[in-house]
């Protein structure tokens, strides 16, 4: 009898066990990856990423998004200038996200992903406590630190065995550049691609790993695309949709920069002639070239030496914008000139024949648009060479 009731008791703790395993295997979370594609401005040519989270217990639907920031924070800009924006993760009722971006035409794209529980609970636990008032807020930066890479290092630390299971290499180094991927989104002609050129250095110019890659969203959808799981019987981590929308790259509508700086050099070009055949010096002119290249130069001096824009360092665009050009114009402006102005008007076509050297040997690549400004320069900088060597003795 007594072995009867033993077997009973057995039976029911194991029955009581089993159902709990059972309960803990009911899906409580419903995980995805949204990557929504470009908008209308520079800001939001690379689109953006967030996490999905619906909790079936709690009854919400809400997205982590990585890329909030606010405007009216104190010394935002000042922040943003010196390159240590702030950004925080915030939290955006699924509904309200969507229906923004749908609003704005902008393609929605959702991967939902086929986690473990365990793992779920844990990513979810991860970004409640990361979206925390003393723990949302992260320095930003646009390749290293941003909406995206965010999320992709939350994912390899918490796939770090899928991962290794499917034999992925992130450390791998492939023939992309930070410009190179750039350019897939923003065209060279355009006015956001020249300024991205002209204040980023050759930093960005370098070979890249797998891992840099997914600072753009639509990379790490790619990632998320191709990445298997081997817990997954199937071995797909992600059911991919699309939510809104199709894929639209970003366009700008403005004039092209390519056109607006060769009528700029021909101007340039024709004045310089005008002033040969008269034996004379457009002193207007000068000062706008010089006044102009300056002003850029003390710019991307400020950005390579005293901002935290890391990708500004090395930016040879310095051998065109020479910021002691300023110093030059002030001197022109007198009646008699020093010997020393030959001298560094040789040095600037030394420099701009440099950058040309920088150029074709894949040192730094330069915007298109700036060829026919550099020939220009270099043609009233030799003119400038021949006027003032008859006059200065």
């Amino acid at each position: 009898m007594l072995r009867k009731i033993l077997l009973i008791l057995l039976s029911v703790f194991l029955l009581e066990i089993h159902a709990q395993e059972n309960i803990e295997e009911i899906p409580r979370y419903e995980i995805s990856m949204l990557t929504i594609g470009p908008g209308n401005s520079l800001s939001d040519a690379f689109g953006h990423s967030g996490i999905r989270v619906i909790d079936r217990v709690n009854n919400y639907d809400i997205v982590f998004n990585y890329g909030v920031y606010d405007y009216n924070a104190p010394n935002f800009y000042g922040n943003f200038v010196k390159g240590r924006p702030i950004y925080s993760l915030g939290k955006n009722r699924f509904e309200n996200f969507y229906r923004s971006y749908v609003n704005s035409s902008r393609q929605i794209i959702e991967q939902k992903l086929n986690l473990s529980e365990y793992k779920k609970r844990v990513l979810v636990n991860k970004l409640i406590t990361n979206s925390k008032e003393e723990n949302k807020d992260y320095k930003y930066n646009y390749f290293e630190n941003n909406c995206s890479t965010k999320i992709g290092d939350i994912f390899n630390v918490l796939l770090e065995e899928e991962i290794r299971n499917e034999g992925i290499n992130l450390d791998n180094i492939n023939s992309n550049s930070y410009r190179k991927l750039v350019y897939q989104h923003v065209v060279p002609n355009s006015w956001g691609a020249l300024g991205i050129d002209i204040c980023l250095g050759s930093v960005i110019d370098k070979n890249i790993t797998d891992q840099d890659e997914l600072f753009l969203p639509y990379n790490l959808k790619l990632y998320f695309d191709k990445l298997g799981n081997s817990n997954i019987r199937n071995g797909d981590l992600v059911e991919t949709s699309i939510l809104f929308g199709e894929y639209i790259e970003y366009e700008e509508t403005s004039f092209s920069p390519l056109y607006v700086l060769l009528i700029l050099s021909l101007i340039i070009i024709i004045i310089t002639f005008l002033d040969y055949l008269k034996i004379t010096r457009n002193v207007a002119l000068d000062i706008i070239i010089l006044l102009i290249t300056g002003l850029i130069g003390l710019l991307l001096v400020y950005l390579w030496f005293f901002s935290n824009h890391i990708a500004s360092a090395w930016n040879y665009n310095l051998l065109w914008a020479f910021p002691f050009n300023l110093i030059l114009l002030f001197q022109l402006l007198k009646k008699k000139q020093s010997r020393w102005v030959l001298s560094y008007l040789k040095i600037n076509v030394l420099m701009l024949l440099l950058m040309c050297l920088h150029w074709i040997i894949g040192i730094q690549v330069f915007n298109i648009c700036l060829i026919s400004l550099i020939l220009a320069l270099i043609v009233r900088y030799l003119y400038l060479i021949k006027y003032f060597s008859n006059r200065i003795r």
